[in-house]
């Protein structure tokens, strides 16, 4: 369930421009709808110039820690840049959408094991 919330991974904030190997920090909630559950998370991300992102998600399950890497691609729409990415936790696929809008980071996750939710993030300065 810890992994529901990789897709928690990952998906959304800032404004129109992203500077390259900027650290960004996020933290908020993720939510887990097969089972009902939700419990907090951060996500510390980097970006590249071509809007590649890699970041670590930290959360906790039922008072059980976990960490998870994840890699997503940025695509700017407007003011908002979609996010969308993949992953494999504990050998599950894990597949998510998502944008960045603002000081938000929020995305869609579901896994091809029935876990499926939401995170919503806000930066933390």
């Amino acid at each position: 369930m810890k992994h529901i919330i990789l897709v928690a991974i990952v998906a959304t904030i800032w404004g129109t421009s992203l500077q390259a190997d900027e650290i960004r920090t996020w933290e908020g909630k993720w939510n887990n709808r097969k089972y009902n559950t939700t419990g907090p998370l951060k996500c510390i991300a980097t970006s590249d110039e071509s809007g590649k992102w890699k970041a670590t998600f930290t959360g906790l399950f039922k008072g059980d820690p976990f960490k998870y890497e994840a890699t997503f691609q940025s695509k700017l729409d407007g003011k908002k840049h979609k996010l969308s990415g993949d992953a494999v936790i504990r050998g599950h696929q894990y597949q998510w959408t998502g944008s960045m809008t603002g000081n938000t980071l929020s995305g869609k996750y579901k896994s091809n094991i029935g876990y499926y939710g939401e995170f919503i993030l806000k930066e933390k300065k």
